[in-house]
C-alpha cells in the first residue's frame, strides 16, 4: 500500500469516527441540556427480526386533528398542514388536569415556551399523523412484553431549543422502568 493510499484510508476512517461521535454527542447534548416533557404513549409491537427487541411507541400527539378534544386534552391545528410538512407542537400545561397542544407549520411563535418538532407522515380526512424521531425504544432481550402489557406507559423526553427530542426514560405504571 502506497503512503498516499494509506493516508486516504486513515482519513476515511477518521471521518467516519468523527461522524459517529458527532451523532452520539448531539443526542447526549439534548439529554444533558434539554427541557423535560412527559408524553403519554401507546406501545406497540415489541420485536423486529432485524433490529432486535424494541418497543414502537405511538404518542397521544402522534395523531392530530382539527380541534379534537379527548377528556381534558385539546389539539388545535393552525393553518393548512400537509403530508411531508414539518410541524411544531407547542406543549403547555395549563394546569395538571388541563393540557393543550398548539400545532403549526413554519416554526413556533416567539411566545412558545416548549415545543417538539415533528414531520407529518400522513394526512387523511382532517387527521395528521406525525413522527417525532422518538418512536422506537430498544430494550434488553425478553423485556419488551413488560412494556407492551403495561396499563400505563409514559415517556420522559428531553427537548432542545430546536424542538428535537430524545428519550430520557420510560415510566411504566407510574414507576421509572429499569432496563
Amino acid at each position: 500500500m502506497t503512503p498516499k493510499v494509506k493516508r486516504l484510508f486513515i482519513a476515511v476512517i477518521l471521518v467516519q469516527i468523527v461522524f459517529l461521535l458527532g451523532i452520539v454527542g448531539y443526542r447526549e447534548t439534548i439529554l444533558a441540556l434539554g427541557r423535560t416533557a412527559v408524553l403519554q404513549t401507546v406501545p406497540v409491537d415489541p420485536r423486529d427480526l432485524f433490529k432486535g427487541e424494541h418497543v414502537i411507541l405511538r404518542y397521544e400527539i402522534t395523531t392530530l386533528g382539527n380541534q379534537i378534544e379527548s377528556g381534558s386534552k385539546r389539539y388545535l391545528l393552525r393553518g393548512e398542514i400537509n403530508e411531508g410538512d414539518t410541524v411544531y407542537v407547542a406543549i403547555s400545561n395549563v394546569d395538571k388536569d388541563d393540557f393543550s397542544l398548539d400545532v403549526r407549520t413554519g416554526g413556533p411563535t416567539d411566545r412558545t415556551d416548549l415545543f417538539i418538532k415533528g414531520r407529518v407522515i400522513a394526512r387523511k380526512s382532517g387527521i395528521a399523523t406525525v413522527e417525532y424521531g422518538i418512536e422506537q425504544y430498544f430494550v434488553p432481550e425478553g423485556r419488551g412484553l413488560e412494556i407492551e402489557q403495561a396499563d400505563d406507559v409514559k415517556v420522559r423526553v428531553k427537548i432542545n431549543r430546536s424542538g428535537v427530542a430524545a428519550i430520557e426514560e420510560l415510566i411504566v405504571d407510574d414507576e421509572v422502568w429499569q432496563p
